[in-house]
């Protein structure tokens, strides 16, 4: 049995030829008491990087012109192994340029014809300008390659950037003639490749024992959760953002026991060598993957000429230090979600982002499910802005929400896919179409403290919707003059609202279990941050959850709350650290404090709540079905035991 993935360090390790003191200060005994220092349990350690060099004796691969006989991928299993730490063999299955170059056979071409595309409007394809294909002998090859790297008795194996290319090559070229394909159709080259695609991916499960961890990475993980011993989650989030990963996690933890958030201790991105975006940075990712219910890793970068930068792996031993001393709680515990949200596509868009976004700004807990998840555990789904139903999804919607479920559906969801009407009877609403106008308002029906008394503009176009006398109308459309765009004298930009419309904006239905907005307010909320969008969704989430999990009026709406649970006690995590923007990227060098005395309330009744790791009791009071929690001065984060 596998055992859990914690506190791991993933090494990085592409390095150019003409590197003349390559190797030259590296000392393997001293790597593994380094890792071992910093309390590191876990490693992905490089075999065979993208430039396609090897850095152990292979007999099938091109060993670093540099090497001169060494061992160091081997030498650091062996010397890890007697510190009690794993190490993962790394190889990047979908970039080798050395043996593209021997043999260009194996190469993909693209749909002009070409093996190398240099096009510098790309911005990775410093890596990415030549690829293999895996219709060729360069699936025998990388299988060669893996059965090597197991031979060093690696306890894993890392398939790093199997990324989807369609291709043209001659053996691909073949096949789909052969199968009376249209090569001029880019959808059936791509769905070709992805065919080969898998294809590889069942062959390296094939090789690689089941005691054994194997991640394939650069797929959603939907689409490798039948190979796949766990999930690393490769978020780097000065160079991807902050709202990736929340999400992220989301879709991952209902499809594998291990989740890995892996970051970057970079400034930038990948390679960054001399970038550190520092140890409060750190912290705080690694308070996002334990809160969510993840593990943690450190993305680095090795300098090719020797040893992990001394100053950083000091900064990751209090890190670590401290992500130790939460285990003996953490381990084992599970994430608590209210919420379940629904994607029809395994790669996560803008959509699915401004749901965890608002969700996390509201403190809401909940996992993203695909269709053949089980939604019957979640009091409420969402379906966030283009989710159209038909078939099994119809099905399965309608059994939900005659078993008690709720639902909440934004922009087209709910819709069937050719926009005649609603795919359910539950959805009691009238659906006149599209909107012709490209800009929308609404004005919300409702009362709330912090919302200011104007028509709000939706900034994603809509449909018109229409309520009838039984529903319950939450916000009303609102128009406006005209469309934007040049009319032969002027061009229409100048937009205000002109009035209400008759239709309605967002409305719950007679049976009071599904709510529908009228405009993709997810999606928008990712463009504008409006926080007219986010009151709106707090209420109508009010209507559908009248005992939300944990109640947090007392926190900023930067602070974020989540659950685990255990056996005989569930955890209360509050953070307090959130990036600060600086030009377009998050930047966190110091964490935020939260002062003492502010109040969360969790749902249930609890006797006790203390401090952890310390055990410092903390002042608890009953408060209607909810135990009120006086939270201490909070630098950055606080894990709270509940008994």
């Amino acid at each position: 049995m596998l055992k859990p993935i914690k506190r791991a360090v993933h090494f990085d390790f592409h390095t150019m030829p003409g590197v003349d003191d390559f190797g030259e200060n590296f000392d393997a005994s001293l790597f593994a008491r380094q890792m071992k220092d910093a309390h590191v349990e876990y490693i992905n350690f490089f075999g065979r990087c993208n430039i396609g060099w090897s850095y152990y004796p292979t007999k099938v691969g091109y060993p670093y012109p540099g090497l001169n006989g060494k061992n160091i991928l081997g030498d650091v299993v062996r010397e890890c192994h007697k510190l009690g730490i794993q190490v993962t063999g790394y190889l990047n299955a979908g970039v080798h340029h050395e043996a593209l170059l021997r043999h260009p056979e194996w190469s993909k071409v693209n749909m002009k014809g070409e093996t190398v595309d240099l096009d510098p409007q790309k911005p990775f394809n410093g890596n990415f300008f030549r690829m293999p294909c895996y219709n060729t002998g360069y699936a025998d090859h990388l299988l060669a390659e893996i059965r090597e790297l197991l031979d060093l008795d690696v306890d894993g194996i890392f398939c790093d950037c199997m990324l989807l290319r369609p291709c043209l090559c001659p053996n691909c070229t073949k096949e789909m003639l052969a199968r009376g394909m249209d090569l001029s159709d880019e959808k059936q080259v791509t769905d070709f490749a992805e065919e080969q695609r898998r294809k590889m991916i069942r062959r390296i499960r094939e090789t690689v024992p089941e005691d054994k961890y194997l991640f394939i990475n650069s797929l959603p993980c939907p689409l490798t959760k039948d190979v796949a011993t766990h999930a690393e989650l490769e978020c780097l989030p000065t160079a991807d953002g902050y709202d990736r990963f929340v999400s992220q996690v989301a879709l991952a933890r209902p499809l594998y026991d291990t989740v890995v958030y892996m970051n970057g201790r970079f400034q930038c991105c990948w390679a960054d060598f001399g970038g550190y975006k520092g140890k409060a940075a750190i912290e705080n990712d690694f308070y996002d993957a334990i809160m969510n219910g993840a593990s943690t890793c450190l993305g680095d970068h090795l300098h090719p000429n020797g040893m992990p930068e001394a100053d950083i792996y000091r900064d990751l031993k209090e890190i670590y230090a401290k992500i130790e001393a939460y285990e003996p709680w953490t381990d084992g515990t599970r994430f608590q979600p209210e919420i379940a949200v629904l994607s029809t596509v395994p790669k996560l868009n803008q959509s699915h982002y401004g749901v965890g976004r608002i969700l996390g700004e509201l403190n809401y807990a909940f996992d993203i499910l695909m269709p053949d998840g089980d939604f019957s555990k979640y009091p409420v789904l969402i379906l966030p802005d283009e989710i159209t139903v038909s078939g099994e999804l119809r099905e399965k919607l309608n059994i939900y929400l005659k078993q008690g479920g709720k639902i909440l559906s934004t922009g087209t969801s709910g819709l069937m896919p050719d926009g005649s009407g609603f795919a359910l009877p539950q959805w009691d609403f009238a659906y006149k179409g599209k909107d012709p106008m490209q800009i929308a308002y609404y004005k919300p029906t409702f009362e709330e403290k912090d919302l200011i008394h104007l028509p709000w503009e939706c900034y994603e176009p809509g449909i018109l919707l229409d309520a009838s006398e039984e529903d319950t109308v939450f916000a009303r459309h609102i128009t406006t003059y005209f469309n934007p765009g040049y009319d032969g004298t002027h061009f229409n930009f100048y937009m205000p609202p002109k009035g209400e419309t008759g239709h309605v904006a967002a409305v719950m239905n007679r049976g009071k279990n599904v709510i529908q907005v009228s405009f993709p307010l997810f999606k928008a909320y990712m463009k504008t941050f409006t926080k007219a969008h986010r009151i709106l969704m707090k209420h109508l989430l009010a209507e559908l959850i009248p005992q939300k999990q944990i109640l947090t009026e007392d926190l900023p709406i930067t602070a974020r709350a989540t659950l685990t649970k255990g056996e005989d006690y569930t955890l209360l995590h509050v953070k307090a650290t959130y990036p600060e923007i600086r030009g377009t990227m998050g930047v966190i060098e110091e964490h935020n404090v939260l002062p003492a005395g502010r109040t969360v309330a969790v749902k249930g009744e609890f006797s006790s709540a203390c401090l952890l790791p310390d055990g410092t009791p903390l002042v608890i009071a009953d408060c209607a079905g909810y135990t009120k929690i006086t939270l201490p001065e909070i630098t950055g984060y606080a894990m709270i035991c509940l008994k």
